[in-house]
C-alpha cells in the first residue's frame, strides 16, 4: 500500500464506448430524418398518367388536374373570359405519360355538361364509331341482335328513341345489331333533264295557183249570116272567162323553252352549337331541306339537313353542328358570314 491511498488499475479505453454509442445512435437518427424527404419528394416529382377530362365540368377540371399536379390551357368558347363549363376534348389524350407539372390543353364548350342532349343518329355505323358518339355526347346504349352477346357486332341496324329526340344526361339508348352488314342496291341515277328547247325552221310559204273558170252569159238574139260569093264564112264562139287565183300556205312556227327551276338563297351570319353531325337549324326552312352553306370570306362549302328549328330571326341564317362550323372557321371565331342555297 502506498501514501494517498490505494491505487486501483483503470482502463482509458473504457470511458469512451458510452461516447461512441451516442455518436452511433445520432449518426442512425439523422440518416433515416435526412432519407425520409428524398424517398417523398422523389415520389412527388415522378411521371404519371394524364387523367380523362372529357366532359368534365370546370370545377371538376380545376381539382382532377390540382390532385396530379399537372397544369393546363383552356381553348374554345369561354376559355377567354373563364365562363366555359365543360371539357369537350384534351390533349394529349387519357392514359399518355407526363412528366410533373406538365401543362395540357383542354378544348372547352359553354353547353351544360349535366344538360339534356339529342340522340345522335347511329344506324349504319361500325361498332368502334358507335361507341365513339355516344361517348362524346355521354349517353349509355345496350345492344340487341346477333353478336350483341360476344361484343362481335360490326354495324348498328336500328336505334329507339330516333335521332333528334332529347334525352336526359346519361341516358341509355336501345341498339339492334348485327354481324354482317345488309346488302343494299346501288341507286340508280336519274338522268338529269335538261331544258328542251324545240324550234320549227321558218320555210317559204307554199303557193299553189287555182284556176276558175266564170259560167258564160246567154244573151238571146237573132243570128245574122252573111253570104258572099266565092267565100267561106267562119263563125267564132268566144271561150268563157277565167280567173287564176294563187293560194298560199304559210307554215306555222312553234317554240316550246323549259327553264330550270332558280335556286333561292340567304346571306348572313351563321353560327354553332352541340347538333347532330350533318344537320343543322333555321327559322325559315321545313325541316328535311338539304342546304349548301358558304363562307363568303374563304368560299369553303358544306352541306347539311335542316332538321332543327332556332329561335333567332334577322341576320341569322343557319346554326351548324360544332364539327361541321369547325371545318369553316374554327370555333372560337364564333360567327361568320355565309351564303345559305336551298
Amino acid at each position: 500500500m502506498a501514501e494517498g491511498g490505494d491505487l486501483r488499475a483503470s482502463n482509458p479505453r473504457a470511458s469512451w464506448r458510452p461516447l461512441s454509442v451516442l455518436i452511433m445512435i445520432v449518426a442512425l437518427v439523422a440518416s433515416g430524418v435526412l432519407a425520409a424527404p428524398v424517398t417523398a419528394d422523389a415520389a412527388t416529382h415522378a411521371r404519371r398518367h394524364m387523367p380523362d377530362l372529357i366532359g368534365l365540368g370546370r370545377a371538376q377540371v380545376y381539382a382532377v388536374m390540382r390532385a396530379d399536379a399537372l397544369y393546363f390551357m383552356t381553348t374554345g368558347p369561354g376559355s377567354s373570359n373563364g365562363t366555359w363549363r365543360e371539357a369537350v376534348g384534351q390533349s394529349p389524350r387519357p392514359g399518355t405519360v407526363v412528366p410533373w407539372h406538365f401543362q395540357a390543353t383542354v378544348r372547352t364548350s359553354l353547353a351544360n355538361p349535366h344538360g339534356p342532349r339529342r340522340v345522335p343518329r347511329l344506324i349504319g355505323l361500325s361498332r368502334a364509331r358507335a361507341f365513339a358518339v355516344m361517348e362524346r355526347v355521354q349517353l349509355y346504349f345496350d345492344t340487341r341482335g346477333p353478336g350483341s352477346t360476344d361484343g362481335k357486332w360490326v354495324v348498328v341496324l336500328r336505334q329507339s328513341p330516333a335521332a333528334g329526340t332529347r334525352v336526359k344526361w346519361h341516358a341509355t339508348i336501345t341498339l339492334v345489331v348485327s354481324t354482317h352488314r345488309p346488302r343494299t342496291k346501288k341507286p340508280v341515277r336519274k338522268p338529269v333533264r335538261k331544258p328542251v328547247t324545240t324550234t320549227t325552221v321558218k320555210k317559204r310559204p307554199t303557193c299553189t295557183p287555182v284556176t276558175t273558170t266564170l259560167p258564160p252569159t246567154t244573151t238571146t238574139s237573132e243570128p245574122t249570116s252573111t253570104t258572099i260569093p266565092g267565100e267561106t264564112t267562119t263563125t267564132t264562139t268566144p271561150l268563157p272567162p277565167t280567173t287564176t287565183t294563187t293560194i298560199c300556205k304559210v307554215p306555222v312556227t312553234t317554240t316550246t323553252v323549259k327553264h330550270e327551276k332558280r335556286r333561292r338563297y340567304r346571306i348572313g351570319d351563321a353560327t354553332w352549337y352541340r347538333y347532330i353531325p350533318g344537320h343543322c337549324a333555321t327559322w325559315y326552312l321545313p325541316r328535311g331541306t338539304r342546304i349548301t352553306v358558304r363562307d363568303l370570306a374563304t368560299g369553303k362549302v358544306i352541306h347539311c339537313i335542316a332538321s332543327d328549328r332556332e329561335g333567332a330571326h334577322g341576320n341569322r341564317v343557319v346554326d351548324l353542328d360544332t364539327a361541321q362550323f369547325a371545318e369553316l372557321a374554327p370555333l372560337s371565331k364564333g360567327v361568320v358570314v355565309v351564303k345559305v342555297s336551298w
